[in-house]
């Protein structure tokens, strides 16, 4: 493990347990949340990975096992599924660090910290295509089957793939292991322009975490529902408690994470005191847990919803017991067989006997 070597750590240094940063008061914050940092932390963390892990890999072995990945939509499912995958391997990493230090190296650091990034944007921006395909299938049909198809949607994957990665770059040069009693996996700035970047990554976050996809979610959709309130059948219906459904999950759980974090941009500018946010590192800490555990919803929300991801769900989970089954009845058909081959044989044997006393 290393240093600081290329960059100057001062009093103003930056420390972050994963993706979050706090000022140079962590070390002793971090003794007040002690308990909910070694225990509670990595109970929530494991078990977003698990449930993440599985709810994605379900939602990928249907979209190309079975729907065959013949829809824009269905590409852009699958890679919002790979994007919450992408995001939920590093919780494991984050979950040991929590209980104990950094421990994966100065290479790890800067991998897992663009992958959690990398993960963290394309999983909003697909959000947001996602929002604007369903726009545009609703409420634009006749333009809508010229520009809906499978090759404009592995395009349109791809720019975002690049886009994110493009905003995960700042995370990858800066994060490095830093030693101070313990290691941590920290952002180290340059000394003259620490504030210069902690303004850019919070206004960044706040402005594509939250401001422009709650606009783009919020203008598709209430223009589909009004859309479709014009057919008032039980599908339409449906969909439109499904649209609303999308909207309001989505404000849940990143919009505490980012109203804290333009408190902390304010902060910054003086507008409000440190009495004012005296608990807003523990605040943030607890509403990251919100912005963990909606990544195991959005295979919920997006996909098993849908009354056809369901059918295909229950026709994948049902295949290992139907060849479990098929294989007893197998066996025990078997076993019936030569259990009469034997009584057989032992019959005529009995027989050849009896004729020879």
């Amino acid at each position: 493990m290393t240093s600081s070597a290329t960059m100057n750590v001062t009093a103003d240094a930056i420390f972050t347990t994963g993706e979050y940063e706090y000022p140079e008061n962590y070390l002793t914050d971090l003794e007040i949340i002690s308990p909910y940092t070694s225990i509670f932390k990595p109970i929530v963390y494991c078990l977003t990975f698990v449930f993440g892990l599985i709810g994605n890999i379900l939602v990928m072995i249907v979209l190309v096992g079975c729907k065959k990945l013949s829809t824009m939509t269905d590409i852009y499912l699958l890679n919002m599924a790979i994007s919450d995958m992408v995001f939920v391997l590093s919780l494991p990493f984050l979950a040991y660090t929590a209980t104990d230090q950094w421990v994966f190296g100065d290479f790890m650091c800067k991998l897992l910290s663009a992958l959690y990034f990398t993960g963290f944007y394309s999983g909003i921006f697909f959000i947001m295509i996602i929002s604007v395909d369903r726009y545009m299938a609703v409420v634009h049909v006749v333009f809508s089957l010229k520009v809906r198809t499978v090759h404009w949607g592995l395009i349109i994957s791809i720019i975002i793939w690049l886009i994110s990665f493009f905003f995960s770059i700042p995370s990858f040069i800066t994060h490095q292991v830093y030693h101070s009693n313990y290691y941590f996996c920290v952002p180290i700035y340059p000394s003259d322009s620490i504030m210069n970047w902690k303004l850019f990554s919070y206004i960044n976050i706040n402005i594509f975490g939250l401001i422009i996809p709650l606009c783009t979610l919020t203008y598709c959709y209430s223009q589909i529902i009004m859309n479709l309130r014009r057919n008032k059948t039980k599908q339409k219906k449906y969909a439109i408690r499904l649209i609303l459904t999308v909207v309001i999950v989505f404000y849940l759980f990143w919009g505490p994470y980012n109203i804290l974090l333009f408190l902390h941009i304010l902060e910054m500018f003086g507008v409000l005191k440190d009495r004012d946010v005296s608990h807003l590192n523990l605040a943030l800490e607890i509403t990251q847990i919100l912005t963990l555990v909606h990544c195991c919803l959005n295979p919920i929300i997006y996909t098993f919803a849908g009354e056809k991801f369901k059918k295909y769900l229950y026709i994948i989970l049902r295949k290992p017991f139907r060849a479990i089954k098929t294989s007893r009845i197998r066996q025990s058909f078997q076993s019936s067989f030569t259990d009469r081959t034997s009584t057989s044989k032992e019959s005529r044997t009995c027989s050849v006997t009896d004729e020879f006393v």
